[in-house]
């Protein structure tokens, strides 16, 4: 399959790419990227005969979505796409996911289910699984005039003694009744699955810089809307929960580099636990909570 090359930045990395992304555009298509995309066959015996759909090692990682494609990431710069029915969007859709965050384990990176938006003082983190409001929030804060840095995944890494935010890709997961809410239909893009009513959305602006983490505020559903500050313990046990595809780390060779991680936000940062009602979120009265959390430096 001969396709043109296409040029991205996502997560501080250059891509070239034969699969159209929701990414941004690199200053230059002539650097050398970090992470080549391309179309090929993916041996049968690639995943040894299991009865699964996806395979990790240190250095490898294979995954199989019915109809769609087959994937390949090896080395923390090398995807193999084989399309097995599957359009070019949900080819990248999934691209995006899973395969992507094998990759950054496999470059040393901890990818947490979390969304996050840089302030002066730092990034901060909303962790959650999915439905837990993770991208409403970030978009609220959004319109408040705050940098995103990333949505549903975002990469950690610990630098100098600090634990920092990777910006992602200036484009957000938003359902049809936040982009109500916040009255930015005129935002909405392609939806993200043809089969949902979730839109890819452009933020105000983007934060294309790491930025050490402030705080973390971990998502749940509970019977009243509270924000409170956790120990460093049940911190720990928050961040271990929410990091993305967690089920890869014992084969992925990452889980000292992941405890080492969570083990030093959950000690050095502040971490809180939201809980908000079930049901629609009340996006500006759950902002403004977490705000004044931010505002009274807790």
């Amino acid at each position: 399959m001969n396709a043109p090359l296409l040029h991205y930045t996502a997560f501080g990395l250059r891509l070239t790419s034969p699969v159209a992304l929701p990414l941004q555009a690199p200053a230059s298509a002539h650097a050398k990227p970090d992470v080549t995309i391309r179309f090929g066959e993916i041996p049968p015996s690639a995943l040894c005969g299991e009865e699964r759909i996806w395979r990790i090692t240190r250095n490898e990682f294979w995954l199989t979505v019915n109809e769609v494609a087959r994937y390949y990431v090896a080395d923390g710069c090398r995807i193999v796409v084989e399309p097995t029915g599957g359009n070019a969007h949900d080819i990248g859709v999934f691209l995006l996911g899973s395969v992507f965050a094998a990759l950054l384990m496999q470059r040393n990176v901890v990818p947490l289910h979390a969304s996050a938006i840089a302030t002066d003082t730092g990034a901060v983190l909303f962790l959650g699984g999915s439905g837990a409001g993770k991208s409403s929030l970030l978009a609220a804060f959004a319109k408040r005039g705050y940098d995103m840095l990333a949505d549903d995944v975002t990469g950690v890494v610990v630098s100098n003694g600090s634990a920092v935010a990777l910006p992602a890709f200036p484009n957000m997961r938003l359902w049809a009744d936040t982009l109500d809410v916040l009255a930015w239909r005129s935002r909405a893009g392609e939806r993200v699955r043809m089969h949902l009513d979730r839109y890819w959305t452009r933020p105000p602006r983007f934060r294309c810089r790491p930025q050490s983490i402030r705080a973390c505020f971990a998502l749940a559903i509970d019977r009243w809307t509270a924000v409170a500050r956790v120990r460093p313990q049940t911190a720990l046990v928050l961040l271990g929960r929410h990091t993305y595809r967690k089920r890869f780390l014992p084969e992925s060779g990452l889980g000292a580099t992941h405890f080492r991680t969570i083990a030093h936000i959950a000690d050095s940062l502040p971490i809180f636990q939201v809980k908000r009602p079930v049901g629609p979120i009340l996006i500006d009265a759950l902002a403004d909570k977490v705000e004044a959390c931010l505002a009274e430096g807790r």
